[in-house]
């Protein structure tokens, strides 16, 4: 059968209806303009990811309508996050040192970013599920308009004036609107997994971090009486067990005596998701004039710290203030780069500890000997003490 040509018309056009497109559609939408949000998958749809909802997002989901949805969907309420060196010394970190609240959730992306796009329709974004962005007409350094491919192999063509790429690592969007040849892909040789499982030992209402040769992996219940286990490795590591990731999640179990206390009778629920992790920080801005990026497509932070979910959220608040009082989209990254980029710098030293066993242990033993040093520590991969993002510069 041929397939079909639309034509779709919006102001606003997102790509990503994860937490960053989401929530800014429904900024947007509640502030007037008209928004159509775009995502490739249906949901719900699994996602690779730690599954960590900081306390200092309960702020954004108020003004999103959807915070006691949150609280309602048996997420597990996180009062600590504990860090284990392969060697078995370990440091606490509690969660009232973050936010308002003095717990955390850790649910599914499925249940969240489905609570969240629930919002989003009501608040009257237009939302397209199972549609691809495969191309995009750029005139004169601006987006004219995007080609979607649906998975019911209609073609979609929509207008736009303003696009949004929340498609998060990969920023697909960005992608298609550079010039032939120009790339800012970063091979950080890294690659990540995540599974559901069923049999661990864990006790509700902590967080766990393990650190072993080549990686690092956290561990926390969620919804329905699973449990998510997410972890990094480097891509040589990954390559050894090419096809054989239970394997590969065996031999971490044997190489941090606390992984394998609570997870050596583990099952997976489903096969394990796996992607390759390009690189950690911030990307630069895309190059077509109407294009802005949020989320992880505008700077990814490193998974341990617990505050990619906030960064999502805060950066799309930031572009709906951006737009709302008119600001030029060069100071909006201005105002991205200022609000992310200590935690950023924080995060890039932890990392290189996080990949050296015995750094990591000394990290961890030099943490736990000092509550205040602990905090400072753990604050610096949050903002600055503010409870709103800055647009003026």
């Amino acid at each position: 059968m041929k397939s079909q040509i639309s034509n779709l018309k919006s102001q606003i056009v997102v790509v990503g209806a994860g937490p960053a497109g989401s929530s800014l559609a429904i900024r947007l939408a509640k502030n007037g303009y008209s928004v159509t949000l775009i995502e490739k998958d249906r949901f719900p749809r699994e996602k690779l990811c730690g599954e960590f909802i900081s306390p200092e997002c309960f702020r954004h989901f108020e003004e999103l309508g959807v915070k006691a949805e949150m609280l309602e969907t048996g997420a597990d309420r996180i009062t600590e996050t504990r860090f284990f060196s392969k060697g078995g010394r370990s440091v606490a970190v509690p969660t009232g040192w973050f936010g308002q609240e003095d717990f955390a959730l850790s649910l599914s992306r499925a249940r969240m970013d489905m609570e969240i796009l629930y919002a989003a329709k009501a608040a009257g974004v237009r939302v397209i599920e199972g549609a691809r962005a495969t191309g995009a007409e750029v005139q004169n350094g601006l987006i004219r308009s995007l080609k979607l491919k649906a998975d019911t192999g209609e073609k979609l063509e929509i207008d736009g004036n303003v696009f949004v790429d929340a498609s998060g690592r990969n920023a697909a969007l960005a992608k298609l609107a550079e010039p032939k040849g120009e790339s800012q892909r970063i091979n950080n040789g890294l690659v990540g997994f995540k599974s559901h499982l069923t049999g661990v030992s864990a006790e509700p209402g902590v967080c766990e971090i393990y650190f072993f040769d080549g990686g690092y992996g956290g561990l926390s219940h969620v919804e329905d009486g699973k449990a998510n286990f997410c972890f990094l490795v480097k891509a040589g590591l990954a390559r050894k067990f090419i096809g054989k990731t239970n394997k590969l999640f065996y031999w971490i179990l044997s190489q941090n005596a606390r992984a394998n206390e609570r997870m050596a009778s583990a099952e997976p629920i489903h096969d394990w998701l796996a992607v390759a992790v390009d690189g950690f920080g911030r990307k630069r801005p895309p190059h077509a004039d109407n294009l802005y990026t949020v989320g992880d497509a505008g700077a990814f932070i490193d998974p341990f710290t617990g505050s990619g979910m906030l960064m999502a959220m805060e950066s799309s608040e930031l572009l709906a203030r951006s737009l709302e009082i008119g600001e030029e989209r060069s100071r909006y990254y201005v105002a991205h780069e200022r609000l992310f980029r200590k935690r950023l710098r924080v995060s890039s030293v932890l990392r290189r500890a996080a990949f050296l066993p015995n750094a990591a242990s000394a990290a961890i033993h030099l943490a736990s000997v000092s509550d205040v040093f602990r905090s400072m520590l753990a604050k610096a991969t949050r903002a600055r003490g503010k409870s709103s993002p800055d647009v003026t510069v």
